[in-house]
């Protein structure tokens, strides 16, 4: 499964969405994002699920960092984009929570294996 997940800043804050409870991974943290679709640009999927899930509109620029891991028998490659929002506030439409986060309240955060894998491959810094 390719998945297209969002690396979007505020000032020093990066913004996090919480899976619903009962979701897969539930309760964990997570770069909001989604499943790519047949024919779908990484980009396009980032506007679409961002949309649904957050009220928001985005601009996808370029790939930061790319992991793979297992979940169980599904396998997961998972982009993560740097983007902005071009208009409207983020909601928790399709999450339980979104969140403005300093890094080091993200390292603290309980994030999805494979975001963990992205926070530990990025250099934020820049």
């Amino acid at each position: 499964m390719v998945v297209a997940a969002a690396l979007i800043r505020r000032g020093d804050k990066l913004l996090l969405a919480r899976r619903r409870p009962g979701d897969e991974q539930g309760g964990l943290w997570e770069f909001p994002g989604g499943a790519v679709e047949p024919g779908e640009s990484l980009s396009e999927c980032l506007a679409r699920e961002l949309a649904e899930e957050l009220g928001i509109e985005v601009v996808a620029k370029k790939e930061v960092a790319v992991v793979t891991h297992r979940y169980g028998a599904l396998t997961v490659e998972l982009h993560l984009l740097d983007a902005h929002i071009t208009r409207g506030e983020p909601l928790p439409l399709g999450c339980a929570e979104v969140r403005w986060v300093s890094l080091g309240e993200l390292r603290s955060l309980e994030l999805a294996p494979a975001d963990r894998l992205l926070l530990e491959n990025l250099n934020l810094s820049r």
